[in-house]
């Protein structure tokens, strides 16, 4: 009886191993179908000095806007500085150019409104692109 009971007892320890070792074969499977491949390149001194310079021009435009008549002005046209921050992180890096290109040729004090106007139809544009929703009187084109 008790190599009966010793028997019966190895057959479910045998089962029982076989079936833990397909379920963790199969785990492992499974994860290897998730798994990317990882790719890299090499980055030039260059590129990583015009991102550098990207995000230094986008903090000095917003400290530039930080004045109190900009951002009354802006305030005024019903854009909150959350939104002027957001779109500032969305610009390129060539529109970023063009306004700070706009920025310098503009003298000392009467720039402010032109760098509303520009401001303004920048968000304008990006209204129509549907990437935010300031103006509600403009519908994204699909």
């Amino acid at each position: 009886m008790k190599t009966v009971q010793l028997r019966t007892h190895s057959l479910r320890a045998k089962r029982s191993t076989r079936f833990m070792g397909l379920l963790l074969c199969a785990l492992v499977a499974w994860t290897g179908l998730f798994t990317t491949a990882a790719s890299a390149a090499m980055v030039s001194t260059g590129e990583v000095i015009s991102e550098q310079r990207l995000d230094h021009d986008k903090a000095e435009l917003k400290k530039a806007l930080q004045q109190e008549n900009v951002r009354e002005r802006l305030l005024s046209l019903g854009v909150s500085p959350e939104e002027v921050d957001a779109r500032i992180d969305a610009l390129s890096a060539s529109e970023l150019a063009t306004l700070h290109a706009q920025m310098d040729e503009l003298p000392a004090g009467s720039g402010a409104v032109g760098l509303l106007a520009l401001l303004v139809l920048i968000f304008f544009i990006t209204d129509i692109l549907g990437v935010t929703d300031v103006f509600p009187f403009v519908h994204p084109a699909n």
